[in-house]
């Protein structure tokens, strides 16, 4: 279960803590491109991939319902919705 998330103080990262003191670091260009919002999908489609510049920052996070949070990126991308079991899956892929 996710207790908090946050962004990083440069924006590159969102920090999340999970119950019993697991913690996780995702980087804005990993969660950019892991985005599963119809437009991203449409561009790994079209394109294979998402094409993320290296220094995109997180400009913004809001709750959406209990379940998820909606991440807003410098490229001005602000539709990527990550429900906290994506969140937590996208955690156990990184090293923590």
């Amino acid at each position: 279960m996710i207790e908090s998330i946050a962004v990083s103080a440069n924006a590159s990262e969102l920090l999340i803590a999970s119950a019993g003191g697991s913690n996780a670091t995702l980087s804005a260009v990993a969660l950019r491109k892991a985005a599963r919002d119809a437009i991203s999908l449409r561009e790994r489609i079209d394109h294979g991939e998402i094409k993320v510049a290296a220094n995109i920052t997180i400009t913004g996070l809001e709750q959406v319902g209990s379940t998820g949070i909606n991440v807003k990126f410098s490229d001005g991308h602000d539709r990527a919705i990550y429900p906290m079991s994506y969140l937590h899956e996208l955690m156990q892929s990184v090293d923590n």
